[in-house]
């Protein structure tokens, strides 16, 4: 075996043949937003389909992403404007949407093999948008974790609608392996294009929307014809260029329809009306062509409040119809004005032919009908000639007025200019809150995206009924397991957990839950894709390499264990249809949860049994996909299981070669980092030193800032100036939140790589130290002296040397030391900073988890 595991290159697929020129044409930059994400969203499609099966593509779609946004394609391009598309615009079956999520991460295994992870049992699909979330500020375990439990959300589709990342604040910018392992691998857009980062989990108008039931429809097509019982549909308006107009509701029909039936009620009585006129005048027995005049003015003069319906109307109704008149159809006089002028608006808005209709009459009046001297002709098929054209007439021009106002164009104005009903609808980015505000009495409301330049594209409802349910979507929460941590609201139910920390949990329905005390979340999930990856994953190898390793004569148990693997990988090869596991995507995997683990065990310091056994397993298999090859380059069979059993496994990794080539890197790279962070956080510049900082217990505040030892130089020389800073961030909190009375800074020396792989045990010269504040509040000095007493039984309290009292209270705290702790040198230092120091031996207390948060007290 040549090559360590630290010079292996992990490449991730890439798109072939991106052509971004195709959305940079007139006829592309014409279309409305939602037309362009659609474009955008099908070429993606596009590349993923002619992608090999097995790849893992989630770098690539990545890629893509970022490089839409960078070239301003289209604005707010993420995965999950992207996976909105996937489920509700991109009019896939579901059997090919999941086939399109398993390409994207690699992995097209059943299911319901994912209930190892999620409670999907029997088919079971959650309603609404899964969160995976990282807990606040964020480490790498964290992240690790969350990362990958979105990649399997997201494969497996727990949800009907949006599975979203949440890492609160952004990626850990503490991490030099967050370079390593998520920039490098998935682009320096990695965590804009596939992550959130609020600190507190909310739905947004996405989350909720629907297109079940929505129908588009322009002003142009007819209003009253559209059954909103019997289809239960969601009428949105639009113009011809797709952009939002209003809605046509089931409730605004009634309504519109009475304003409506006004105007054609005096219509109707007009037509009858002048066809009962035009008989009776045709009926005089010596009608003359001189009454033709005053017949028409007659006619057309004749006020519309004067026709006998109108008379009947009551006050709301005349208004109603005076501004139907006036603000739809542009009669400026209202019920005011004569049948005439009513005639000449609807003509100068091109609604009606009236000239024809007021010329079909005249000629006829003025026609051959007449003798010489003026008399009508006694000619009964001429007479009846002429009535039948003004009758036809006068039928067609009413058709066409009735035509004209049963547009949606006319309905949407007369329930927005006559009745004041402005369009309610909701941005994409609104908000729960701001959703149940603006639904008051509505049935649903439509969501729109806005544009570059603020134009509205619909892109789908939201119904009330929706906001009534009690769970509105489901979170899946990894390295924590509470709802404080991040916020999470009562409307999203917890349903999966994977934790190492105590837990205070109430869900709706029986979670998965792993919680137990192995020192990384990521041993835990790790263990469990082992269970998956071993039914479906051949190591990369064909059935050819497997069979060319298998050995029947075999005695050692090292020999026995890679021949066990290679006949579950030949199982495997034998009876593999359609599921794969891309060979990438379980490399990157496994490297992942190698490097989270050694973080968050202080490079394996601070191990559990469970822990050491995973890492072991991780080497191999990483190293076995790196050859193409089943092989064991770590075991601890000769190690004879006693007391220290753990500390002699965890040993014998860190000398291992393949894992010393991974970590000794990333370790010399993060001594260099934290003497850069000090000297920038010292002068006030942005800093990451306290970042990892947790509350606990609702009413304690425990940061730890990790250094080697060769940082301890530069520390030094600017240590008061950081504690004056964490000072006045631990007063700021207080400030904001008054239970939390106690706040603790930790500065932890761990060992460097080289000291690690050479095994070589160090007393550091230095000492770490504890930082220590309460505020001068009764309740502040009953947690300090809590904590106190409690932790002086600790066996970490052996390695206390010494503390020091800087300000103005350092009588108080000294007598609370004096009552509570253990019996240590003690001295006072004039500073304007009411902190404590304890110092204690360098090296000896490195756990937060294990050694400090045990002995905080509860806010009770």
């Amino acid at each position: 075996m040549t090559g360590k595991l630290g010079d292996y290159k992990i490449s991730l697929y890439k798109f072939e043949d991106v052509d971004l020129n195709r959305f940079k044409t007139k006829e592309f930059s014409e279309l409305n937003a939602y037309d362009k994400h659609d474009a955008v969203c099908n070429d993606l499609i596009d590349h993923i389909l002619k992608s090999p099966q097995d790849a893992f593509l989630l770098g690539a779609v990545v890629h893509y992403i970022s490089s839409i946004c960078k070239e301003q394609i289209i604005e707010r391009f993420n995965f999950q404007s992207f996976e909105l598309w996937l489920n509700q615009f991109s009019g896939r079956t579901p059997d090919e949407n999941a086939s399109i999520r398993a390409r994207i991460m690699g992995k097209n295994i059943p299911r319901e093999c994912y209930q190892s992870f999620f409670p999907i049992g029997m088919g079971k699909v959650f309603e609404g948008t899964h969160f995976v979330a990282a807990h606040a500020s964020p480490d790498l375990d964290t992240t690790v974790a969350s990362f990958w439990g979105w990649v399997d959300a997201f494969a497996a589709r727990v949800g009907t609608g949006l599975h979203i990342w949440n890492v609160p604040g952004g990626s850990p910018a503490a991490q030099v392996e967050i370079d390593l392992l998520f920039r490098q691998h998935f682009g320096n857009d990695v965590f804009s294009a596939l992550a959130k980062t609020g600190l507190s989990l909310t739905l947004s108008s996405y989350d909720l929307m629907t297109q079940k039931g929505v129908m588009k429809k322009e002003l142009e097509e007819p209003a009253l014809s559209i059954d909103h019982e019997r289809n239960q549909n969601a009428i949105v308006l639009i113009d011809n260029q797709g952009y939002y107009i209003g809605d046509w509701r089931n409730m605004d029909v009634e309504g519109v329809r009475q304003v409506i039936m006004l105007l054609s009620t005096c219509l109707n009585w007009y037509e009858s009306n002048l066809h009962i006129r035009l008989i009776a005048l045709f009926a005089k027995p010596d009608l003359n062509k001189s009454e033709v005049p005053s017949f028409m003015k007659e006619v057309l003069l004749r006020k519309i409040k004067e026709c006998d319906p109108a008379k009947e109307f009551t006050v709301r109704q005349q208004e109603y119809l005076q501004d139907y008149l006036q603000k739809v159809l542009g009669v400026e006089k209202g019920i005011e004005a004569t049948f005439q002028e009513i005639a000449q608006a609807l003509e100068k808005n091109k609604i009606a032919d009236f000239a024809s209709l007021v010329g079909t009459i005249r000629s006829s009046l003025e026609s051959d009908l007449f003798g010489n001297d003026g008399t009508i002709l006694e000619n009964r098929p001429l007479i009846f000639e002429h009535l039948t054209k003004i009758v036809t007439k006068i039928e067609e021009t009413m058709r066409q007025v009735s035509t004209y106002v049963e547009k949606l164009a006319v309905a949407f104005q007369i329930k927005t200019d006559v009745f004041g009903f402005k369009p309610s609808y909701l941005s994409h980015r609104a908000d729960i809150e701001e959703i149940k505000l603006k639904m008051s009495n509505y049935p649903y409301l439509t969501v729109n995206y806005y544009d570059d330049e603020g134009r509205h594209v619909p892109v789908g409802i939201i119904r009330a009924s929706a906001l009534n349910k009690t769970t509105l979507g489901t979170v899946t929460l990894r390295d924590f397991s509470n709802r404080e941590e991040t916020n999470i609201p009562d409307y999203l139910d917890v349903i999966s957990v994977i934790d190492h920390h105590k837990t205070t949990l109430r869900t709706l329905a029986p979670p998965m839950c792993l919680i137990c005390d192995a020192q990384s979340s990521n041993a835990l999930v790790a263990e469990l894709t082992f269970g998956i990856n071993d039914r479906f994953s051949t190591g990369g190898m064909s059935l050819e390499q497997i069979n060319a390793q298998i050995k029947p004569d075999t005695t050692s148990s090292q020999d026995l264990r890679i021949q066990r693997r290679l006949l579950q990988r030949k199982m495997v090869a034998l009876s593999l249809r359609d599921h794969y596991i891309s060979k990438t995507r379980e490399m990157l995997e496994y490297t992942h949860f190698l490097y989270a683990i050694l973080d968050d065990t202080d490079l394996l310091t601070k191990v559990s049994d469970r822990d050491i056994h995973v890492v072991a397993q991780l080497l191999n298999r990483l190293k076995s996909l790196s050859l193409s090859e089943e092989v064991e380059v770590i075991h601890f069979d000769d190690i004879p299981h006693g007391p220290a059993f753990t500390q002699q496994c965890a040993a014998r990794l860190l000398q291992n070669e393949e894992l010393y080539s991974l970590y000794s890197k990333v370790y010399v790279a993060r001594e260099k980092h934290v003497d850069a962070e000090i000297a920038a956080l010292a002068k006030g510049q942005s800093s990451i030193l306290f970042e990892d900082t947790k509350i606990q217990n609702s009413c304690a505040r425990v940061g730890q800032m990790k250094i080697f030892a060769k940082n301890y130089g530069t520390l030094s020389k600017h240590i008061q100036s950081l504690r004056s800073i964490w000072l006045t961030n631990a007063q700021a909190v207080y400030k904001e939140h008054k239970d939390i009375a106690l706040h603790i800074q930790m500065v932890s020396t761990i060992s460097s790589a080289e000291e690690l792989y050479k095994g070589s045990s160090r007393d550091y010269n230095h000492l770490d130290e504890m930082w220590i504040w309460v505020p001068d509040t009764e309740l502040g000095l009953a947690y300090l002296k809590s904590f106190l007493n409690a932790f002086r039984s600790s066996p970490s309290a052996s390695h206390m040397k010494e503390v020091e009292f800087f300000g103005s209270n350092h009588k108080e705290l000294a007598q609370s030391f004096k009552e509570s702790f253990i019996q240590i040198p003690t001295k006072t230092t004039s500073k304007d900073m009411p902190i404590a120091v304890i110092r204690y031996t360098a090296g000896k207390i490195n756990s937060r988890k294990a050694m400090i948060t045990p002995y905080l007290p509860t806010n009770k």
